[in-house]
């Protein structure tokens, strides 16, 4: 068996509290991220990091619009405006920003010049450290995506044209479960990466880009080796010309609740089968210490779920072609988290009744003494090695990190308010506490998902779905509510 249990950390923050407090403790913002506000409204916000003198300068420039932002007759102008302020940027000239653009990508951390999502647009640049020159360059470039710009047929015509790929967030948005969320969502209809039309309007792309591209509503995130004083120099030298104010507020992003449905998804050239299992989570923002034990808590439980089903696995026959992975997130206010099983097509009906079995189990019974003391040790190790391992953490993990959280509303805590936080969160943990947080989770609805290459399921999805919940929520097993939806049969698109 194989097993990869992924989570958002968010420098280890979110979700029933365990330590009982007089009072909440408000969370601190760490003071190592320096922050500033230019007088257009330009933020921007820094990350000294001497102890990784080696490291490349990240760097993010995050605009708040995206497909929200556009009407019907604007379909796709947040991806081709993206494409454009990478292509035709006039900040540089050609010969400089291919010379960036050649020098910006992290050989270790890679990622796309550009992520277009519902309700934001990030510029990522990763640059070697000790040349000033290119850190110039950088400034002068994301200010060009700022001015406002005036488009022409030929250069819509060659960016549409363009290999230059629309990488989005989340980054399949085809993908059927995710279209499953939308239903009810102010969302739907806004589909980030969409291609425009064939004739556009390149007076309207402009208004488009000036309406929305305002210095207002952009914030610079750099962390790296640098010298705050002169760097804080250069971004207002780069920034602060900058004009134009945002007038129409983007609508905020509501992401319906995952309906307990039971799915089939065909997905052309899978290698496996997949069974996947998804829940909500009560989430609420991480700003004071009762909300960050909550979390923590939360956090502990689901990886109780899955160190549990990983030993229970490497005891079956079938743990050679099965893995096994926790996906847990947070996106547009809400949490949730996804139990994936990849196996081989004849093992489907065996592995849904084991999960079934084994999460019922856990509901029921909690968790054993041994892995409880087990965690405790892991946890309280981890404690110790705090301070070293975020020494070694990379500065592309520090920057994404700290986007994450902001973007999902979590106070970004400093190292010495974690740990002391932490310890007493881990002190008043009982295995009480934790079983019923492991019951509470796994009393909520599933979402069941069954995804395979072919054209039809070739199980019978209805019958796993009801003995899985007689399994795992037997006091619901029998009654109307909990009846087995029918099968909605979609087609995702092929991996490459």
């Amino acid at each position: 068996m194989q097993g990869v249990m992924t989570r958002i950390l968010l420098g280890s923050v979110m979700f029933g509290a365990v330590v009982c407090q007089v009072q909440a403790e408000a969370l601190q913002p760490d003071p190592a991220w320096q922050e500033g506000r230019l007088a257009n409204g330009f933020q921007w916000q820094i990350l000294q990091t001497p102890q990784r003198p080696n490291d490349r300068i990240q760097i993010r420039l995050l605009v708040n619009t995206g497909s929200l932002s556009e009407k019907s007759s604007e379909t796709g102008f947040s991806s081709l405006v993206s494409k454009l302020n990478v292509l035709e940027n006039t900040g540089l000239t050609p010969e400089k920003r291919d010379n960036l653009w050649k020098n910006a990508l992290d050989p270790d951390y890679p990622l796309p010049p550009m992520i277009v999502s519902y309700d934001f647009t990030v510029y990522n640049l990763s640059l070697p450290n000790n040349q000033p020159e290119l850190l110039k360059d950088a400034f002068a470039l994301l200010a060009g995506i700022a001015k406002p710009a005036q488009y022409t047929e030929d250069a819509v015509r060659n960016a549409v044209q363009s290999p230059l790929p629309i990488v989005t967030f989340p980054l399949n948005i085809e993908d059927p479960i995710w279209r499953s969320r939308l239903e009810g969502s102010n969302l739907k209809g806004h589909n980030p990466g969409k291609p425009v039309n064939q004739s556009v309007n390149t007076k309207e792309l402009s208004d488009y880009q000036q309406r929305w591209y305002t210095p207002d509503m952009m914030t610079l995130y750099v962390a790296g080796n640098v010298d705050n004083r002169l760097l804080t120099e250069s971004i207002n030298q780069a920034f602060s010309s900058l004009s134009g104010k945002r007038v129409t507020p983007v609508p905020v992003p509501v992401l319906a609740d995952m309906k307990p449905e039971t799915l089939y998804v065909q997905e052309p050239m899978r290698a496996k089968d997949q069974i996947a299992l998804i829940w909500d989570l009560d989430w609420s923002p991480v700003k004071d210490s009762d909300t960050l034990n909550k979390y923590w808590l939360s956090d502990l439980a689901r990886e109780v779920i899955f160190v549990h089903l990983g030993r229970s696995l490497e005891q079956r026959k079938e743990n050679d072609s099965t893995q096994i992975n926790i996906d847990c997130r947070v996106q547009y206010q809400r949490a949730s988290c996804s139990l994936n099983l990849d196996t081989a097509t004849a093992h489907i009906p065996a592995l849904a009744s084991w999960v079934g079995e084994e999460l019922g189990r856990l509901r029921n019974q909690g968790i054993s003494d041994e892995l409880y003391q087990e965690l405790q040790q892991e946890k309280q190790l981890q404690l110790t090695q705090l301070f070293a391992r975020y020494a070694k953490t990379s500065t592309a993990i520090l920057i994404n990190q700290r986007l994450l959280s902001q973007q999902s509303n979590i106070i970004d805590i400093p190292p010495e308010q974690y740990q002391r936080l932490r310890q007493a969160f881990l002190a008043g943990l009982t295995k009480e506490t934790l079983n019923q947080e492991l019951s509470r989770i796994l009393s909520e609805d599933i979402a069941f998902v069954l995804t395979q290459s072919g054209e039809t399921p070739t199980v019978n999805l209805g019958e796993l779905r009801i003995q899985f919940e007689k399994q795992v929520h037997p006091e619901t097993a029998n009654t109307p509510a909990s009846a087995v939806t029918t099968p909605v049969v979609t087609t995702a698109p092929n991996k490459q």
